[in-house]
């Protein structure tokens, strides 16, 4: 490279670096607008900024109306007799048919069958 070119460079390099180093010192405050009056810039200062402030704007939230649920009715309790008819009646039936049977097992059992039956019956 010849040294008229090197010299060159280095002088176009440094002038770079100090307007690089200058350009925070070129900054301005306001906020540019354009020019103003004999194409002079014309800036505007954060504390002379006009804010148009609208007035707030009430609209009434929409109803929302649902259906009402359907009433459910419990059904009705259910009463149950005691089983001591049954119960009583197939003692009966198993003593009667043991005495009439002579012990007999077969007896026994269609005794108290016929007895509970019997005892149903009359509870009722």
């Amino acid at each position: 490279m010849k040294t008229r070119t090197f010299r060159f460079l280095s002088v176009a390099a440094l002038a770079l670096s100090a307007l690089a180093a200058a350009a925070p010192a070129l900054a301005h405050d306001g906020y540019f607008y354009g020019h103003r009056y004999y194409g002079r810039p014309h800036f505007v200062y954060p504390g002379q900024r006009v804010v148009i402030v609208r007035p707030p704007v009430f609209v009434p939230r929409p109803v929302v109306v649902y259906r009402p649920r359907p009433v459910y009715y419990a059904p009705a309790p259910v009463y149950y007799a005691q089983p001591w008819g049954t119960i009583g009646g197939a003692i009966a039936g198993a003593a009667i048919g043991g005495a009439v049977g002579d012990g007999r097992p077969g007896a026994i059992a269609a005794g108290s069958v016929i007895g509970a039956l019997v005892g149903n019956g009359l509870s009722r």
